[in-house]
Parts: structure tokens; C-alpha cells; sequence
């Protein structure tokens, strides 16, 4: 025990020692997630910028641009009258969205006609339109609701009367686990474990790159201690601190982001010290066999980005390629990301979680035995590539 916690000491000094390892390790998961957190703390898109070219300019159609301005979730940009108008502000980013209403629109209706109301929306921007689209059907449903009630009271039908007609049919709608279509609920807690990811796979994989660029590698390779001991007493700072990381991100999400996070705190914490002890291991892992610290940098910064991509946490797996399906299954981030919504906003029981928690854990074996059962021998330097922090090395002459 002494030697592992010797090993863990030196490690943190190491850590307090470098300033930007300290910054990486302890501040830079806290920074970005308060980036992060700064860029989706609004939750629901409201204020989408809209144009109303009426083109009838009679009383049903103003009366249709007055339910738009009157809907919290659009702006009308009062300015732009004609569709070239139209087109040009949707070109520059100026609208998001417009409605075209044609001419003789009130006559038509009064006789019964078939009119249609040209509706536009960016769609360049999934977000921007999945948002805009729904939000101008609720505006139009209500405001045909409203006509409709209008029409059968011209016709002298009384308020019980119409009541009746209009709720032959009624639809009730109920929206589970994210009633409020929170975008940060959504998004944000799978940014905090990109983060987790991210800086804790980066520490633990300069551990060994460190040793072996200062040369003092082989005094760990020769010294009377087994590899399990130095693989446990080099990775505890990285695993405390990253599972710190972990409850202090959920509490800034939590307290400053507002993002729901229910469900069991046991199973909270289980996944975290799972996907802490994976990404440890494979980090460890990585360290060993790695040349230097800008393979491990350059490697690590090139992987992650698409592990998140592929998880399914943004695009629903059954709509991505069965072969990506497969490969993103093999990956700790994609169990995580996806388990952790499950508990946070779905607040499943352990009877779903376990095919999580098995995955994870068969994944935290897998990572961690080659991290303590590696072989205590000094791997030959390849020939080539460039040379970190090894004194005044210089590529030889092209010949």
C-alpha cells in the first residue's frame, strides 16, 4: 500500500507541478460545460424571426399576421411586405420563417373555396426548423379553431351549440420525459460527458508518454514494484478527479443549466464509476503503447468527436447505417450517453439499466486488465516521428 500511494503522490505532484495539466485535470471540464451551458441556457427556441406578406390585406388576413405577433415563440419583422422581400431575408439569415397570404383570401373562404396559405421555413438548421414548423401549425390550429367558432356563431348557433360541435372529437396530447421540447435537456448532458470523456482519456493517456519523454520511465520498469501497483497509484488522481469532475458537472447542470436530471442517484453514480473506470483503463492503456504526447493528443482529439456522433444520443441509432450501428455498440460512450439519459430524464429502474451496466462493466474489465497486467520491459523507440521533450533532437538531413 505504501508504494501504490508513493506512486499516487508523485503523480499529484506532477499534476499540481504543470499549470496546464492542473487547468486540463481540475478547470477546463467546469469551463466547458459553462460554455456549453452559456450557449443552450434558454432551453425552448422562442422569438423566431417571421415575415407576414399579405397579400389580400383584408380584415381575416390581418388578423392572421396578428396571431403570429401575438405567439410568444415568433418576432414578426413588420418591414419586409412583398415575397422577393421574403426571399432575400430568408437568404441572409435575417427570417427563419414566412407566411404568404394570397389574394382574395377572405373572398375565397366566404364562398367556400379551397384556399392555400403559403408557409416557409429554414430548414438548413434542424433545430431552427423542426422548432418553426410545429410552432406555425399550433398557431394555424388555433387560429382556425377560432374562425370555426366565429362562423357557426354567424350562423346563430349558440356557445353550448358550437361547444358541442367542436368537441365531437378531442385530441389530448400529452409530451413524456421533455414536455417543454428543452433543447438543453436534450443536448446538454450529452455535451458534459463528451467533456468527461474528452479531458479524463486525455489526462491518463500523457501519464506514461511523460515518463518516457523525460526518460524516467525505466526507473518505474525497474524499480521492485508490480504493474498493477503502478498503474493503480498513477491512475487514482485521474480517476478522483474525473469522477469529481462528473458530480460537479451534473450539479452545475443541475443548479445553473437547469437540466432535469431525476431517476435514481444510485444508478447515477454507478454508470459514472464504470465509465470513469473505462476510460482510465483504456487511457492507461494508450499511454503505454504510445510514442510520445502528441500521438496520444493527436489520436485522442481525432476519436472522440465521432464517437459522439455515432452514439445515436443526437440521431436515433435505428436510422443510422446497421454497420456504424454495430461499431457505435462496441464503444463505452455510446452506453453511457444513452444509459444516462435513460436514468436522468426517462428515471428508469434498474430492470431497464442492466443491459447498461453489464456493458459498461464488461468494458471496464476489458480496459482495465491490460492496464494492470502489462509487461515491465522498455518498448524500442520507432524510428521516425517526431520527438517531444527530449532535449535538442533534430531530424537528420534529407540525403
Amino acid at each position: 500500500m505504501r508504494q501504490l500511494l508513493n506512486i499516487a503522490h508523485y503523480e499529484m505532484l506532477h499534476i499540481f507541478k504543470e499549470k496546464i495539466l492542473f487547468l486540463m485535470v481540475f478547470l477546463v471540464p467546469l469551463g466547458y460545460a459553462a460554455l456549453f451551458g452559456a450557449a443552450y441556457v434558454t432551453a425552448v427556441l422562442n422569438n423566431v424571426p417571421i415575415a407576414i406578406v399579405d397579400l389580400d390585406d383584408s380584415k381575416l388576413s390581418r388578423e392572421i399576421a396578428s396571431a403570429f405577433a401575438n405567439s410568444p415563440h415568433f418576432k414578426v419583422v413588420d418591414d419586409i411586405k412583398t415575397y422577393p422581400e421574403l426571399q432575400e431575408g430568408m437568404k441572409n439569415g435575417r427570417l427563419r420563417a414566412g407566411v404568404v397570404i394570397p389574394e382574395h383570401f377572405e373572398q375565397k373562404l366566404a364562398r367556400h373555396e379551397l384556399t392555400r396559405v403559403l408557409t416557409v421555413y429554414d430548414g438548413s438548421n434542424l433545430i431552427w426548423g423542426y422548432n418553426t414548423r410545429k410552432y406555425i401549425r399550433e398557431v394555424f390550429n388555433e387560429f382556425s379553431a377560432s374562425s370555426t367558432a366565429s362562423y357557426l356563431a354567424g350562423m346563430g348557433y349558440t356557445k353550448n351549440e358550437i361547444r358541442s360541435i367542436m368537441d365531437t372529437v378531442s385530441l389530448n396530447t400529452e409530451v413524456w420525459y421533455n414536455p417543454t421540447f428543452s433543447y438543453t435537456n436534450f443536448l446538454f448532458l450529452g455535451l458534459v460527458m463528451m467533456i468527461l470523456h474528452q479531458i479524463g482519456l486525455l489526462s491518463v493517456s500523457l501519464t506514461v508518454t511523460r515518463e518516457k519523454e523525460r526518460k524516467t520511465w525505466l526507473q518505474f520498469l525497474s524499480a521492485p514494484v508490480p504493474a498493477w501497483k503502478i498503474f493503480t497509484g498513477k491512475a487514482i488522481p485521474y480517476f478522483t478527479a474525473n469522477f469529481f469532475n462528473y458530480a460537479l458537472l451534473l450539479w452545475f447542470a443541475s443548479r445553473f443549466v437547469h437540466v432535469k436530471i431525476g431517476g435514481s442517484l444510485g444508478l447515477i453514480l454507478v454508470l459514472g464509476l464504470l465509465y470513469d473506470l473505462v476510460i482510465t483503463g483504456a487511457g492507461f492503456f494508450i499511454s503505454l503503447h504510445a510514442s510520445n504526447s502528441l500521438q496520444v493528443t493527436r489520436y485522442v482529439m481525432l476519436l472522440s468527436v465521432p464517437f459522439f456522433m455515432i452514439s445515436g444520443y443526437t440521431w436515433p441509432g435505428t436510422h443510422i447505417p446497421v454497420f456504424i450501428n454495430y461499431l457505435a455498440r462496441l464503444l463505452p460512450s455510446t452506453w453511457m450517453v444513452l444509459g444516462f439519459r435513460q436514468v436522468a430524464l426517462k428515471e428508469l429502474d434498474m430492470s431497464y439499466m442492466l443491459p447498461y451496466i453489464r456493458a459498461l462493466g464488461l468494458m471496464a474489465v476489458l480496459a482495465l486488465l491490460p492496464a494492470v497486467t502489462f509487461a515491465k520491459r522498455l518498448r524500442p523507440r520507432p524510428q521516425g516521428g517526431p520527438v517531444i521533450n527530449n532535449g535538442p533532437s533534430y531530424p537528420a538531413r534529407w540525403k
